[in-house]
């Protein structure tokens, strides 16, 4: 049989044990919060540039006024990547390294396209080689890419020929129209969706 000493010191003892394991349950807790918190900043990899930018920045797209979706802007060398212009001439990314450029997205199918095309037209005779306009045309024939260019008067810029949507894909573009807003310094700013001639010579201006 226990003497009350013995037992009031057995009870001290359990009493002190079930403090500890409060502590450590405080303890695990919040290192478990610790190591859930997200980082506050993020690294761009350039080896990466292949993901679509708001998914390398680990932002989320914000909209713009016109209601396309402003993509995070990234500083790296141009993708690497190859294609073909409409017209038979072998392009790649070092065509427009240090150039500041406008790559406009499109499908020869895309009535959205369809309807912005002559407002590409117009910014690029505005420009006039200030900025680069290149048209990348995917998803589609390359005699469908053709007609198109043919019946909406876009024959002043550069059209380049991806029906794999390979181009697209180094760029990050998901789905027609979109934009790339490429800097002298190697920035990539990639808008997805419509944006009007305002906002295009807008961009454009700070891409010198």
């Amino acid at each position: 049989m226990k003497t009350p000493k013995a037992h009031a010191k057995l009870t001290s003892v359990a009493v002190g044990f079930a403090v500890g394991v409060l502590v450590l349950a405080g303890c695990s807790s919040d290192m478990n919060e610790e190591a859930a918190a997200p980082s506050e900043a993020a690294v761009v990899d350039s080896a990466d540039t292949a993901e679509t930018p708001a998914e390398t920045a680990g932002e989320s797209p914000a909209e713009t006024p016109g209601g396309a979706t402003d993509l995070p802007v990234v500083v790296t060398p141009l993708p690497v990547f190859s294609s073909t212009t409409l017209d038979g001439q072998a392009v790649t990314q070092a065509d427009y390294e240090g150039k500041p450029t406008i790559m406009w997205f499109w499908a020869p199918w895309c009535s959205v396209c369809r309807g912005e095309a002559p407002t590409l037209s117009k910014v690029a005779s505005e420009l006039d080689g200030s900025v680069d306009v290149v048209g990348v045309a995917a998803l589609g024939s390359v005699d469908a890419m053709k007609t198109f260019v043919s019946d909406t008067g876009i024959e002043n810029f550069t059209q380049l020929a991806d029906p794999d949507a390979e181009v697209w894909s180094v760029f990050g573009v998901a789905s027609q129209p979109a934009f790339a807003f490429i800097g002298a310094d190697g920035s990539i700013d990639v808008v997805q969706g419509s944006i009007g001639e305002e906002e295009i010579l807008e961009r454009a201006a700070t891409l010198n």
